[in-house]
């Protein structure tokens, strides 16, 4: 009976044992529901494509490739297309995202916490918010001129309004008895705020972080329809002006591409520190 018990271990590491098969079916099933209706989807494009043929239409084969040679190939890996353009727009979206995404947390947290400046302030917060971020680009070239330092704030700013609203309400949703607990105990302000307050809002905070990495790259490319040299939303202007419709497709298709990659490496972040909030949901 002894060796039965060695061989098995603890009931939870069997548990784990026995759930591991599983989740790794359920990944495969994930897996599978992305890519089945995509590959559906081309499959059919291609089809019409083939059947109909349209220059505004080019079929999916050809946007791909005509995709690898904007970015890949010559004597390097990488074509200069690649890192004057791609990477400059990478580069701004996040630095514009990280800025943004800073700055709503903070303040944020800051109306969260005081219901006196949450009531002050969430009127000047929705009158801002109504603008769209887009209209208030001529603004912010007047402004700021029309280099990278106006791109990375405008994006900033159309970001940090989504990450602001979510965290103000994540914040301002903890149950007042968690943080009397910590007054209680003397917790010490810092260690509150980074131990209670930011973990119990962290669920709004992401779904607002999620939110505005899709907007971070849209507000990306629209930055870039003026006074730019170079970037992503450069090319797609340049190309619709030229009409080089299979460079603007492919250029299209990066950015589906990006956005598809931007938004499963935040799902996986988002798994890995909020795995504790969804055990509770699954226990509940």
């Amino acid at each position: 009976m002894a060796v039965i018990d060695r061989t098995q271990g603890s009931p939870s590491t069997a548990a784990a044992r026995r759930d591991r098969p599983r989740h790794g079916r359920s990944i495969l099933v994930s897996i599978a529901y992305f890519i089945v209706p995509l590959a559906v989807l081309v499959a059919l494009w291609q089809l019409a494509t083939a059947l109909w043929p349209s220059p505004f239409f080019p079929q999916p084969s050809a946007i791909g490739q005509n995709l690898v040679r904007l970015l890949f190939g010559g004597e390097q890996l990488v074509t200069p297309v690649f890192t004057g353009d791609f990477l400059t727009t990478v580069g701004r979206m996040l630095a514009g995202y990280a800025l943004g995404a800073a700055w709503g947390i903070v303040i944020g947290t800051a109306m969260g916490l005081s219901r006196a400046s949450r009531e002050t302030v969430t009127p000047i917060v929705e009158f801002l918010r109504s603008i769209p971020a887009t209209a208030t680009l001529p603004l912010f070239i007047i402004l700021l001129g029309g280099g990278d330092d106006m791109r990375v704030i405008f994006i900033a700013y159309g970001v940090s309004w989504f990450v602001l609203i979510n965290t103000a309400a994540g914040v301002g949703s903890i149950h007042r008895t968690m943080l009397d607990l910590g007054k209680v105990f003397k917790v010490s302000p810092v260690r509150r705020l980074f131990s209670i307050i930011l973990p119990a809002a962290s669920p709004k905070i992401f779904a607002g972080l999620r939110i505005a990495s899709t907007a971070a790259l849209l507000l990306a490319i629209v930055s870039e329809f003026i006074l730019a040299t170079n970037g992503i939303g450069f090319q797609l202007i340049q190309a619709q002006g030229r009409f080089q419709l299979l460079d603007m497709w492919s250029w299209m298709l990066a950015l589906a591409l990006l956005g598809l990659l931007l938004n499963s490496l935040l799902d996986l972040v988002e798994g890995r520190v909020l795995s504790w909030h969804r055990l509770s949901r699954q226990k509940i």
